[in-house]
């Protein structure tokens, strides 16, 4: 019995090893129009505010993707990847902060021809895409309707990754990349509610969102 889970073991981590892991970090821009504009009222309609609430635009993401062995020069993996933004605004008598987290889980198309292309890669990723966005105030959760607020979403995501493999040592790489990607359509029926105490009157039940990375990637890899 031990032999077979042995076997099973070694055979598990040496098919891991045949193919390619990688982990990266990356700055992460984003653009979402209609989350803006319950951000942008919020402030609007007090004017007595000294520090106006910045807009949730600059944030970090992580990843984790697996791609799995294949001779071809297109080939498919898994991703995994976190991104977390953050609003605060200190004023007299209130500081506000809005969180917001993203957490996707994508399916990989990955191209690479290292003949022509000397290190060049570049990935179309489809994601399922779901968020969460929590605001405090005074150091405290916000309640809204005698509850805590927070506001979850879902919908699907698109990006395109392009980057270049550096070779540090034997199997192991790190690449700079660059990535874009769109969200048509995120569900967020009470994102308004939880930034503006309103509901309709800024935006719907959705919005849509850009975003931009710029990070670097690191790779265990088996040619």
């Amino acid at each position: 019995m031990r032999a077979v889970l042995f076997g099973i073991l070694f055979f598990t981590l040496n098919s891991i090893m045949a193919q390619e892991f990688r982990t990266d970090i990356s700055y992460k821009y984003m653009f979402a129009n209609k989350w803006d504009k319950a951000i942008q009222t919020y402030t609007f309609s007090r004017p007595f505010l000294k520090e106006k609430q910045p807009l949730l635009r600059h944030g970090l993401n992580a990843s984790v993707s697996y791609i799995f062995k294949s001779s071809k020069s297109l080939k498919h993996g898994i991703n995994l990847s976190y991104s977390y933004f953050k609003s605060s605004a200190d004023n007299e008598n209130l500081n506000n902060i809005l969180n917001l987290h993203f957490l996707n889980l994508g399916y990989i198309i990955h191209y690479e021809n290292m003949e022509k292309t000397k290190g060049l890669y570049t990935d179309l990723i489809i994601s399922t895409l779901s968020s969460g966005l929590f605001r405090n105030v005074n150091r405290k959760p916000f309640e809204y309707d005698d509850t805590r607020a927070k506001a979850f979403g879902i919908g699907c995501d698109l990006s395109i990754r392009a980057g270049y493999y550096l070779n540090l040592k034997n199997k192991i790489y790190l690449s700079p990349f660059v990535l874009i990607g769109y969200t048509p359509y995120i569900y967020s029926p009470n994102s308004e509610a939880l930034i503006n105490q309103t509901k309709g009157h800024v935006n719907n039940n959705w919005s849509g969102i850009f975003t931009s990375q710029v990070g670097f990637t690191f790779h265990i890899r088996q040619l």
